[in-house]
């Protein structure tokens, strides 16, 4: 599976247009007390994502009689935007497709829906996954597919990956005093994907970034401050130098990195003589990593909020959890939802998912992570300040944008 690939495949848009096709959704107007709910999500990835969404789609309406499901299918760079402009214009589909890290925006603005009581049993899910759709303790969609990092080796370099984080910078070192001329590791840089992996290696030390119910900042404590002298340390083994060429893990340069699925079919296909494994985050304390993926939401102007619930629980349950997850580009969240076969690799992501921790449930993380976070890391990684001075300054910047006193 080439699972969290770019989901911009150029595929059928299965409806005329968005004018046409947005709004509530509400009764379609024929005889019969027909119902047409609209659902917007990504283009499809590729064809074959695209038939199972369909067959999905007939065999809800199979169980549903009376009931039509439009699919409006948006290219993912513009999905936010055309979605926000809906939503401002109050012509919001019924349902549809919603990044994570909007979930708490559009929950606490009253832009969509709190999930029905009873509508799922919630023990049925990945916890991390489900978690992504709280806000203010209240669960407001539902997920369905999840993604992740997890820890790249190079077998000729690393035969065993390490399980800790002593084990992780001993094996680092190790590598880079056998030959000079590779890194150790692949350290994260200061940007915005780095800011995202940050979290799950401060789970990882039995830390949070925030305490969002209490409005506090947490990430200045020392959990978080141990993740990121980790990979301060680690550069000692793994110079820049080395690791800013191009593709350095590809080209063994780089006995190790933090990737995801979405790297592993290209690196196959590119760098077949690679002998690599994949292996969940080494962890100071505690198993742990951070999440990505999709949920989906009822809009509050939905006509047909309880049909809309059902369609995504449908969507989401342990028939079609596993081809629909796929479909997306990532794993299953449902529990017991079976798993489209992959390659070896696919077990050091499950096992990781399982210890996955949701980004804070805070309506401007983004710009946090973004803006507050990553700077702090580059300015520590490239000795500007020590890790305690730079997350206690993105903590102070982080309190004052989000009006928190501690």
């Amino acid at each position: 599976m080439s699972r969290g690939l770019v989901r911009g495949a150029v595929v059928a848009v299965l409806a005329t247009g968005l004018a046409a096709c947005g709004g509530g959704g509400g009764d379609a107007g024929s005889s019969g007390g027909s119902k047409e709910l609209t659902f917007w999500m990504y283009q499809d990835r590729t064809p074959q994502a695209g038939q199972v969404i369909e067959k999905v789609r007939e065999d809800f309406e199979k169980a549903n009689p009376g009931v039509t499901v439009k699919l409006v299918k948006i290219p993912k760079d513009d999905y936010n935007t055309k979605l926000g402009s809906a939503v401002a214009s109050k012509s919001a589909p019924d349902a549809g497709i919603l990044d994570q890290p909007l979930v708490s925006k559009y929950a606490l603005d009253g832009t969509i829906k709190e999930v029905p009581a009873g509508l799922v049993n919630e023990a049925d899910y990945y916890k991390g996954a489900l978690d992504t759709n709280r806000a203010n303790g209240k669960l407001y969609g539902l997920p369905q597919d999840q993604t992740t990092v997890a820890l790249f080796y190079n077998k000729k370099l690393v035969p065993a990956p390490p399980k800790t984080w002593d084990e992780l910078r001993a094996t680092a070192a190790q590598v880079h005093a056998a030959d000079a001329n590779v890194a150790g590791m692949n350290v994260p840089k200061g940007d915005g994907y780095g800011a995202w992996m940050f979290p799950g290696i401060v789970h990882g030390a039995g830390g949070e970034m925030v305490d969002d119910a209490g409005k506090k900042v947490l990430f200045d404590q020392q959990p978080a401050v141990d993740a990121l002298q980790l990979w301060v340390d680690l550069l000692k083994s793994s110079p820049r130098k080395i690791t800013d060429s191009d593709k350095p893990f590809e080209n063994g340069l780089a006995a190790m990195t933090i990737s995801g699925p979405w790297d592993v079919p290209t690196i196959r296909e590119q760098f077949p003589d690679l002998d690599f494994g994949v292996a969940p985050l080494p962890y100071k304390s505690e198993p742990a990593g951070n999440i990505g993926g999709e949920d989906s939401v009822v809009f509050s102007t939905s006509k047909n909020p309880d049909l809309a619930w059902k369609w995504l629980a449908f969507l989401g349950n342990a028939d079609n959890n596993g081809t629909v997850a796929d479909a997306l580009g990532g794993f299953p969240v449902h529990l017991k939802a079976k798993v489209v076969a992959g390659g070896p690799e696919q077990a050091a992501f499950l096992e990781q998912l399982k210890a996955a921790h949701a980004r804070p449930a805070v309506p401007q993380w983004i710009q946090v992570n973004d803006e507050i976070i990553a700077p702090a890391i580059e300015s520590a990684l490239t000795g500007k300040v020590t890790a305690q001075q730079a997350l206690t300054d993105a903590a102070a910047k982080t309190r004052s944008l989000l009006g928190w006193n501690s």
